[in-house]
């Protein structure tokens, strides 16, 4: 037989070898139930979760206990991998100033292996705020408008009286239509409605 032949045959054996090897070690695992080996004598505490073929069933009496307790309840179970995270993506600093609101797989039954994440809030103090005492004194009525303004009367101006045009120039105010103050018929002797126009 010559080398090469000999390392095609083996190369074919170690897939089959390998598994072989795995299965017998998974045997083994499910005989021992993973659990290793139990002293007769030791007593065994029945926990608040069934533990059913597929695994232990996740307790939802956890939701509203800070995560500390929440873990240490957890763990009493058997679980391992218990992660905490906030709701809002805050770091989880101290735990007991938080409160678990969901955890995964929570009322199904999941192997004790599984990774468990409590999803906490933080825990608000209460806001409760007391009403400002009533007032026995009114409030202050708005406030009036301001009075309109009285209509202004229109003052007829004083009377114009010019003796002449000689005092119509004098005073600036030449030539005089019929209407404007001072106009009078004997300052307009062609009587067409211009007075002291020269």
């Amino acid at each position: 037989m010559s080398l090469t032949t000999w390392w095609q045959s083996r190369k074919r054996k170690w897939p089959w070898v390998a598994g072989l090897v795995l299965l017998g070690l998974a045997i083994i695992g499910g005989l021992t139930g993973g659990r290793g080996t139990t002293d007769p004598g030791t007593s065994v505490t029945v926990s608040a979760a069934a533990e059913t073929p597929a695994g232990v069933i996740v307790p939802p009496g956890v939701i509203g206990k800070n995560p500390k307790e929440a873990k240490a309840e957890l763990a009493a179970l058997g679980f391992r991998d218990v992660r905490v995270e906030s709701v809002d993506g805050r770091q989880v600093i101290v735990e007991s100033n938080w409160r678990v609101v969901s955890v995964t797989s929570m009322g199904t039954a999941v192997a004790v292996t599984t990774r468990l994440v409590l999803r906490v809030d933080k825990s608000q103090p209460s806001t409760t705020t007391e009403a400002p005492p009533p007032t026995t004194r009114r409030p202050d009525p708005s406030p009036e408008p301001p009075p309109a303004p009285e209509p202004t009367r229109q003052t007829k101006p004083a009377p114009v009286y010019y003796k002449n045009c000689d005092d119509v120039r004098s005073k600036g105010a030449a030539p005089l239509h019929r209407g404007e103050p001072g106009y009078g018929k004997h300052l307009d002797r062609d009587g067409d409605g211009v007075a002291c126009e020269k």
